[in-house]
C-alpha cells in the first residue's frame, strides 16, 4: 500500500472513531391520522448517525440530520469507543422544515462525564471544511450506521455533481458513495480528513446517487443555533425573475444581466437596502449573477452558485453589500442579513407544536402545509382552497376532523372547512375562538366559513373550562 493510500485509510479509521449511532424514540410524522387529529400519536422507533463537532472549545456536540431527531421523545447515542453503551443526548434545535436538513444534538453533562470515563480514547471531533469547495470527481468517504449496523461503516466514492439551491432550497452535493437508510447525519469526508458536508439522502429508485448537505450550510446553521437560538437562513426577501433581452428597453440595459426583483417582502432584507421592484440585482458580496441569478466567474465556473445560494452564507445580521440598477443608473447598497418575516401560513413538522381545539365535535387547527398535504388524501376539492392562502400574511383555522354522533356530524359539517368569522367577527386563531365560545356560554355560536357555509353551534357547560 503506497504512503498515500495508507495516509488516506488512517485518516478516515481516525475520523470513524468521532462518528455515533443515533437512536431515537417519538412519533411517526408522516401519519395523516396525527396530522388531522394531533390528539392521536402514533409511536415508533428508528436510528440515524451523527459526529462530534468541532466548534470553538465546546465539549460533546453532535450534528446530525433534523429528520432524524424531529419528532424525538428520547434520544440516547452509541459510539465504537464505548462497546455497545448507551448515552443520553438532547436536542440543542433543529431546522424544522429540513432545508437544509441539519439538527445539533448534544450529550448531557452528566453522560458526558460518563462517556469520557468509559471511553478508549479521546472523543475525535470532526472539523468542518471551510473556504474552497469539493470540485466534481474529488474523493471522499461517507461514514454512518447503515441499516441499523452496531458498527460504523465507510463507503468510498466522489463529488458527482451539484444542485444548486432556490427560494425554498439549499444547495447539495450529489455522490455515487454508498448513502442509505441510516447513513442520514453521518459526514463524508475528504482526503485530509475534513468534512465536505452531511449525508442527507439517497434517491429513491436511482443507483448511486445521493446527496451531501455541504459543510458551509451546516456551520451557518449551528452558528444561528447558539448564537442566535435561530436555525434558519437569511432570505432575499422578495421575489425575484431570470432577465432576458426583451426586458433592455424596459430597464434600459445595453445587455441583460443580473436578476429582475419583481417583489419586495415588508420588513425584510430587500425592502431594507430600499430595493424597489423592476430594479435589477447585479451583485451581493461582489458576487456577480448573470441573467439566471447564476455567478459569473471563477466561483461559477465549474458549478452553478446562485443568488439565493449566496444570501444564504451570509451570517444573520451580518452586513451585505448590493450592487444594483434602476433606470439604467448603477446604485450601491447596504443592508443587515434577515429572514424572511413569517407567514400566516407555515410549516409545522413538529408534532408538539400543533396547536389544535376540540369544540362542538370538530377538530380545529391553525392551517399548515403539512395539513394542506394531508386533505389532498381525503378532498382535493377542499386543498386546492386552501392553496389559496399559502400567500397570506394572516393564519387560517381549519376543521380537520369530525366526530360521529356529534354537533358536527349531525350538520354534515364538512372536512377542510376554513372557519373566518364566528359570531359574525374575523377570526384567525385558535385565541380568538376561544375568546367568543367563552362569551357565548349557555348560548351558541354561528361560525362562517370561507366558502359561505354557516354552521349554528349550541354551547354547553363542558366548554365552561375550555383552555
Amino acid at each position: 500500500m503506497s504512503k498515500k493510500k495508507q495516509k488516506r485509510t488512517d485518516s478516515a479509521s481516525r475520523m470513524m472513531s468521532g462518528v455515533v449511532q443515533i437512536l431515537v424514540e417519538g412519533y411517526i410524522e408522516e401519519d395523516i391520522q396525527s396530522i388531522l387529529n394531533p390528539s392521536i400519536k402514533v409511536p415508533g422507533v428508528w436510528s440515524g448517525s451523527g459526529f462530534f463537532v468541532k466548534y470553538k472549545d465546546l465539549e460533546g456536540y453532535i450534528v446530525t440530520n433534523a429528520h432524524v431527531v424531529r419528532n424525538a421523545i428520547k434520544v440516547k447515542i452509541s459510539s465504537m469507543l464505548t462497546s455497545e453503551e448507551r448515552f443520553d443526548a438532547e436536542v440543542v434545535g433543529l431546522v424544522k422544515q429540513l432545508e437544509p436538513d441539519v439538527a445539533l444534538i448534544r450529550l448531557t453533562d452528566k453522560e458526558l462525564l460518563r462517556f469520557k470515563k468509559l471511553a478508549i480514547q479521546d472523543i475525535e471531533y470532526l472539523e468542518l471544511k471551510e473556504g474552497r469547495s469539493p470540485s466534481r470527481g474529488e474523493t471522499i468517504k461517507a461514514i454512518g450506521y447503515p441499516v441499523g449496523m452496531i458498527e460504523p461503516n465507510i463507503t468510498g466514492g466522489e463529488i458527482t455533481n451539484f444542485i444548486s439551491g432556490s427560494e425554498y432550497t439549499t444547495e447539495r452535493f450529489v455522490t455515487n458513495a454508498a448513502i442509505n437508510p441510516g447513513n442520514s447525519g453521518g459526514p463524508s469526508i475528504d482526503e485530509e480528513g475534513k468534512v465536505v458536508g452531511l449525508n442527507t439522502v439517497v434517491m429513491i429508485n436511482a443507483e448511486n446517487i445521493g446527496f451531501i448537505t455541504p459543510a458551509s450550510f451546516v456551520k451557518i446553521i449551528i452558528e444561528n443555533l447558539l448564537l442566535l437560538n435561530e436555525p434558519h437562513f437569511a432570505d432575499i426577501g422578495g421575489k425575484l425573475q431570470k432577465n432576458a433581452e426583451n426586458f433592455n428597453p424596459l430597464l434600459k440595459q445595453a445587455h441583460a444581466k443580473g436578476v429582475i426583483v419583481s417583489k419586495v417582502v415588508p420588513n425584510a432584507f430587500l425592502d431594507a437596502a430600499k430595493i424597489k421592484p423592476r430594479d435589477v440585482i447585479l451583485s451581493i458580496n461582489k458576487m456577480e449573477f448573470d441573467r439566471h441569478g447564476i455567478v459569473i466567474g471563477k466561483e461559477g465556473l465549474y458549478r452553478h452558485i446562485n443568488i439565493y445560494d449566496v444570501i444564504k452564507l451570509v451570517p444573520i445580521g451580518e452586513s451585505a453589500e448590493i450592487v444594483f440598477q434602476r433606470e439604467g443608473v448603477i446604485h450601491k447598497t447596504k443592508a443587515i442579513a434577515m429572514r424572511n418575516p413569517e407567514k400566516g401560513i407555515n410549516s409545522i413538522p413538529i408534532l408538539n407544536d400543533r396547536k389544535y381545539l376540540e369544540v362542538f365535535g370538530m377538530i380545529i387547527q391553525p392551517l399548515s402545509f403539512e395539513i394542506i398535504q394531508a386533505i389532498q388524501e381525503v378532498d382535493p376539492a377542499a386543498q386546492l382552497e386552501m392553496l389559496q392562502t399559502i400567500d397570506q400574511d394572516k393564519p387560517a383555522l381549519v376543521v380537520t376532523h369530525i366526530y360521529q354522533g356529534t354537533q358536527a356530524d349531525e350538520i354534515e359539517w364538512p372536512l377542510g372547512e376554513l372557519i373566518v368569522k364566528a359570531n359574525n367577527r374575523r377570526i384567525y386563531t385558535l385565541d380568538d375562538l376561544k375568546k367568543i365560545v367563552k362569551k357565548s356560554q349557555s348560548g351558541a355560536v354561528l361560525l362562517e366559513c370561507r366558502s359561505g357555509r354557516l354552521g349554528y353551534f349550541l354551547v354547553d357547560k363542558s366548554l365552561e373550562n375550555l383552555e
